[in-house]
């Protein structure tokens, strides 16, 4: 088990940190497009959990429990929380969480891992989940969220999540968000890659009422890559705020960002692409696209790229769509007998299936993916 010395002491360093950072605030950057005016912070703070227990979840038994592990622990709690520097929502987070779910996989330890984090109250809630993948370890993870409103009450759920991939690793994995619609929800989620690893992220986001969601992937060593994918499907009122910043550190990096998102009635989704490549790397290679669908003319929907690249021996591309059905497909499906709703489904389809199969570990996994993005954006209703 994490020693609760260990993480008492390092929560005490989050709540310190937390003292000195700012609330975010419209002016800054990554908040000008969010809601913030009628977001009171302070309503939420109060209805988080109380008590003193700490829970701690690890893939380690006592038996396991070594000073190899703690000090393992210990430079992976210490990175998160000089990535979580200036980040509120992932401070607050770290702060509130009562239980820390923590996971250390190797050679032995490389089954699928199916983990779910639920909440059915109308407190506000936190979350953290750590993942360090050995080295020469491939590993396959689905991270799940869920939450019920009982009280129709706005509540609030910050969420951390961070991956530590050592030398020549492979994770992939599959992040799914089901949230209530009174759900306020911030989400940091970071990665830290060393030589040679390989990190395939597909997320898979729905619902909530409001929401922002960061993911800081570090390339610290030579030859890592990361491949990031996401598909956003929104209706109703529902806003939902997704940046990425994607960081090289080493030569011989690869990234690809791409994301989809399908927005219905009301609903605005933004995506914001940001790439940082400093000076004197070489061999570094960045893509992102980001292409969406908009399903009624009062949603909206925002591509933002951001590249930051000082160094030359590079290869970066980027490119955006926005966009509403094709009438004329459309008006095609109607001409051979299918109903506007069935038409509108293979159309709907036939913009995330790709994603879907990157998304997915199975095709039984697929199909039930598949069904509630069409459930989300064909249900109708506003």
């Amino acid at each position: 088990m994490i020693s609760a010395n260990l993480l008492a002491e390092f929560k005490s360093k989050v709540g310190k940190s937390l003292e000195t950072t700012i609330p975010p605030e419209t002016h800054g950057e990554s908040w000008r497009k969010f809601p913030l005016g009628g977001f009171n912070l302070s309503e939420f703070n109060s209805s988080f959990a109380v008590g003193e227990s700490i829970n701690i979840h690890s893939s380690l038994n006592s038996t396991d429990w070594t000073e190899e592990n703690a000090s393992k622990v210990s430079v992976l709690l210490e990175e998160l929380l000089k990535q979580s520097a200036g980040n509120y929502f992932a401070l607050l987070s770290l702060f509130h969480a009562k239980e820390y779910y923590y996971f250390e996989i190797d050679e032995n330890r490389a089954d699928i891992l199916d983990w779910q984090f639920q909440s059915e109250e109308s407190l506000s809630a936190s979350s953290v989940f750590l993942v360090r993948v050995g080295k020469n370890t491939s590993s396959k993870i689905k991270e799940g969220y869920k939450t019920v409103s009982k009280t129709g009450n706005l509540h609030l759920l910050a969420s951390v999540s961070f991956y530590w991939l050592e030398k020549s690793s492979y994770l992939k994995l599959q992040t799914r968000e089901d949230y209530d619609s009174d759900l306020y929800h911030f989400r940091s989620v970071f990665s830290h890659q060393e030589r040679d690893s390989k990190l395939e992220l597909s997320t898979l986001p729905l619902g909530g009422f409001r929401g922002k969601t960061f993911y800081f992937p570090r390339l610290a060593g030579t030859g890592s890559e990361a491949n990031i994918s996401g598909l956003t499907a929104l209706s109703k009122r529902e806003f939902n705020d997704v940046e990425i910043l994607v960081t090289h550190l080493a030569d011989h990096t690869n990234s690809k960002l791409v994301y989809k998102t399908i927005v219905a009635d009301k609903s605005h989704h933004i995506f914001t692409g940001n790439l940082h490549i400093p000076a004197n790397l070489k061999k570094v290679t960045a893509h992102q696209e980001s292409h969406n669908l908009s399903m009624n003319k009062k949603a909206r929907a925002e591509a933002i790229p951001k590249l930051e690249v000082f160094a030359e021996d590079v290869s970066c591309t980027h490119g955006a769509t926005v966009g509403d059905i094709d009438e004329e497909q459309l008006f095609y499906l109607l001409s051979r007998g299918l109903n506007p709703n069935e038409a509108k489904h293979l159309l709907v389809s036939a913009f995330y299936n790709e994603m879907i199969s990157k998304i997915a570990f199975s095709e039984e996994d697929a199909a039930a993916l598949s069904v509630l993005v069409q459930e989300k954006i064909l249900a109708g209703g506003d």
